[in-house]
């Protein structure tokens, strides 16, 4: 009897001490929020985006340099404000969150800014454009490390405006703050070279029949037409203009219409469509062309957008500030290690100003040639094999 008690209590032993060292291996959990459309209209983007912040995290993770595990609480925005409330409560509800990153649209990301401000948990905005989203009352918990709709329409006007030397314009948008931004953005850029539109034009956000703003432009004989939008009506709006015999006009706009979506009305009716999209071209420089081949590995669908590198590079930021908060971060250590951070990723070096927006702007032209985007330096509109419309 004494023998098989002995025996009991070493095998309780054994279990306690597995135990215990299982639970010495068990690594804390640290949670981030990541926001966007990865459902809808705008999914392109915004999985494209996800895949590109997932991927960050689960080589950091992989790597073992943190005393805990990173986890991402994934939320599909579905381009909704409503939505998006929705997701930041969830994630701000969470104790294991120290901060979070979103959102491609402006209207989402506006109305989850009071979310994470009175949760005091720090936001980095990875896509959404307009400008007043980073501000002096929202500065230390609000930060982006995308540019602007201004930073982004100013290469933009610099190219069309001044180097190609286009004067009759027809300037569209849709009426969402995405939208409106950029028409607002655009025709200041007209404005402080006097040039006055021919016609404007501004569009519901889901809007799909546009051939009656494709006949305005028509009857207008504008040269050029601008749209400030998303794929949704930019691809559309081309497309009818393209059936409603509008051909010889320049047709360019904002990055929210640079993805594969817009291709799927046609190589003919795409053709010669012009977008300034964020950052960098990703193929010429050693740690773009290295961000390529990793995603590209993964066979992710869809493929890498226009703020597909933002997104990734939030999540280099957010890692850099966690590192930088020890082995216990907190949302208020997040919120000052975000904003004091200086990230070396992809596309060069981020830091942020007084009131959290990004001092790294770049931007770079795309055209639709043959059915596909190519960076305008690499195709033949830039060399006049090709022309552009209305000259």
């Amino acid at each position: 009897m004494v023998r098989k008690f002995r025996l009991l209590c070493m095998v309780l032993a054994s279990v306690l001490l597995l135990g215990s060292a299982a639970g010495a291996a068990e690594k804390k959990v640290v949670k981030i929020g990541f926001l966007g459309p990865i459902t809808g209209s705008n999914a392109a983007e915004g999985a494209a985006a996800r895949n590109a912040f997932q991927l960050a995290i689960e080589e950091a993770n992989k790597l073992g340099k943190y005393p805990y595990t990173i986890e991402v609480i994934e939320v599909d925005d579905q381009s909704s404000e409503n939505v998006a409330v929705a997701g930041a409560q969830q994630i701000v509800s969470d104790s294991a969150v120290v901060a979070a990153s979103g959102f491609w649209n402006s209207g989402p990301a506006a109305a989850c800014i009071p979310v994470f401000k009175d949760a005091e948990i720090p936001l980095l905005i990875w896509g959404a454009i307009r400008e007043t989203l980073t501000n002096a009352e929202n500065v230390p918990y609000i930060t982006r490390s995308a540019p602007t709709d201004k930073q982004e329409n100013i290469p933009l006007a610099l190219a069309v405006l001044d180097k190609m030397g286009y004067k009759d314009w027809f300037v569209v948008s849709d009426i969402g703050s995405y939208g409106d931004g950029n028409f607002n953005a655009f025709k200041a850029e007209l404005a402080a070279r006097a040039i006055t539109p021919l016609g404007e034009e501004q569009v519901p956000e889901d809007a799909t029949d546009l051939s009656a703003v494709a006949q305005k432009i028509k009857a207008s004989g504008a040269k050029a037409v601008y749209c400030g939008s998303t794929v949704a009506i930019g691809s559309q709006l081309k497309r009818q203009l393209f059936e409603a015999g509008v051909r010889d006009v320049l047709f360019c706009g904002i990055s929210g219409m640079k993805t594969d979506d817009f291709l799927k009305i046609g190589a003919p009716a795409a053709e010669g469509t012009l977008v300034v999209s964020p950052g960098i071209i990703l193929e010429d420089s050693a740690e773009g062309r290295a961000f390529v081949s990793l995603y590209n590995s993964k066979k992710y669908t869809p493929p890498i957008g226009a703020f597909t590198p933002y997104a990734y590079e939030a999540a280099l930021i957010l890692l850099g500030a966690l590192r930088a908060c020890g082995d216990a971060p907190t949302a208020a250590a997040m919120t000052d290690a975000v904003l004091k951070s200086k990230t070396v990723g992809i596309m060069g070096v981020t830091t942020f100003n007084e009131i959290g927006q990004t001092q790294n702007v770049a931007a770079y032209l795309n055209v639709i040639q043959g059915g596909t985007w190519l960076p305008l330096e690499k195709s033949e509109y830039q060399s006049g094999k090709r022309k552009f419309g209305g000259k």
